[in-house]
């Protein structure tokens, strides 16, 4: 049983892929330089007519404690309802006439504010955009509009079972690190947090040595650097300096359980690996890829007890992956779990399998990471996780380098010590804690 397990893994890690189809290289030329003191990267790209933008606030979970969890996003949610230069509605409407689609994310390691617009529509999107982080008048009716907004959001995201998990699963990972906060904040943080609040944090954190900015797609650079100079330029500098976050703690495999009288039950353990910029990190990541066609091919494939189980991977300063499956059978699961990861632990998986799956990884990559929204994150991640942005295009060339004993090796080491999140109904575990 256990061999057939191993190879219904490695079908189901191997399975799928297309070849892409073969495209022109676009014009391109990526350039880093500073505005102000705003450090700029920029990858000028004339073979297309858009633009992606994206603002990131460095810190994350380390700007906050518990009572401003959400904080950032609450005060740029908030900043859609009135700047100085685009009062009330006009803000909204302003960016609305160019078109462009607005992305705001909060993260462990940063908040990602920007847009994808049309190249000719760029400065009207930046005037806008510029001027919310930089001029927003927070009055106390826009205020309240965000609040009730993202408390919306909050509600669902701790009632819908899979969302919840991950929050569980989180906590009980990183318990006592700043990882262990919702970015996006909590009920009783978003309903604490006052206009008085959020105006102080903007005069405070709102600065620019927290802030990278990176720019792809077809716009110049003289267009970039006239309209940071004229805008984001003006802020007050800031004594905010970029590190790494300080390392997970180190514990013993742990659960935080929510018992409720549910028909499916869910279940989400996390791991935490090696850091992106360690050499260990690609064949963590190839190890995440078989463990997911493990779980999934012994849960789902062969047993049909799950509709969906594989192993997530969050690509973060401290990579997280992990094994997740939704049952109506959670014991009988979990030793399933239990069994693969510990199977996979001492399998010596043969270089032939490797190779084919990351051959199969880099073309998904060259499939789907080639918008100018995609390369500006791949450009933002080397610069940040790399210390140099020039390593956004050889960083997924890394794992072609894989060998088949580093795969076992890092499987060893880092697949010994998962912390659980558990909803549903705890009699069905059978003990299986």
């Amino acid at each position: 049983m256990m061999l057939h397990t191993a190879l219904i893994a490695i079908a189901v890690a191997l399975q799928g892929g297309t070849q892409p189809s073969q495209r022109p290289a676009p014009d391109t030329q990526t350039v880093a330089y500073q505005v102000s003191g705003i450090k700029v990267i920029q990858r000028i790209n004339r073979s297309t007519n858009l633009v992606a933008v994206r603002v990131y606030l460095l810190g994350g979970t380390r700007q906050l404690v518990p009572v401003t969890a959400g904080i950032e996003p609450f005060l740029i949610r908030a900043s859609a309802y009135g700047t100085a230069r685009f009062p009330g509605v006009e803000t909204q409407r302003a960016m609305a006439q160019t078109g462009a689609q607005v992305l705001l994310d909060a993260a462990a390691d940063w908040t990602v504010f920007g847009f994808v617009g049309l190249s000719r529509e760029f400065e009207g999107s930046w005037r806008v955009l510029a001027d919310r982080l930089a001029s927003p008048t927070l009055k106390s009716d826009a205020v309240e509009r965000a609040r009730s907004r993202l408390l919306g959001e909050t509600r669902l995201r701790y009632t819908d079972p899979d969302q919840r998990l991950h929050l569980l699963a989180t906590r009980s990972r990183f318990a006592g690190h700043p990882y262990a906060l919702d970015p996006w904040g909590t009920e009783f943080s978003l309903g604490e947090i006052s206009a008085k609040d959020l105006a102080a944090y903007h005069d405070a954190q709102i600065v620019k040595s927290r802030m990278l900015l990176v720019v792809a797609g077809n716009v110049e650079q003289a267009t970039v650097e006239r309209l940071v100079g004229e805008t984001l330029g003006q802020l007050p500098q800031g004594t905010y300096r970029w590190t790494l976050p300080p390392a997970a703690p180190q514990r013993d495999s742990r659960w935080l359980i929510e018992a409720r009288p549910l028909p499916t039950n869910y279940i989400l353990g996390y791991f935490t690996g090696p850091p992106p910029q360690s050499s260990e990190y690609p064949a963590f990541v190839v190890a995440t890829q078989f463990l997911s066609g493990a779980v999934g091919g012994a849960v789902r494939q062969a047993r049909s007890l799950s509709y969906a189980s594989y192993a997530p991977l969050i690509e973060q300063a401290i990579p997280v992956a992990g094994v997740y499956a939704s049952t109506a059978s959670p014991g009988e699961v979990m030793r399933i779990l239990d069994d693969q990861v510990e199977f996979l632990r001492g399998l010596n998986i043969p270089q032939e399998f490797v190779s084919q799956l990351v051959d199969k990884m880099l073309i998904y990559q060259m499939m789907t990471g080639g918008t100018n929204d995609e390369q500006a994150d791949q450009l933002a991640r080397a610069e940040l996780y790399f210390g140099d942005y020039r390593r956004a295009g050889p960083n997924m060339q890394r794992l072609r380098g894989v060998k088949s004993r580093e795969v076992a090796e890092v499987t060893d080491k880092y697949l010994r010590s998962m912390s659980y999140g558990f909803i549903g109904d705890t009699a069905k575990m059978r003990g299986h804690w």
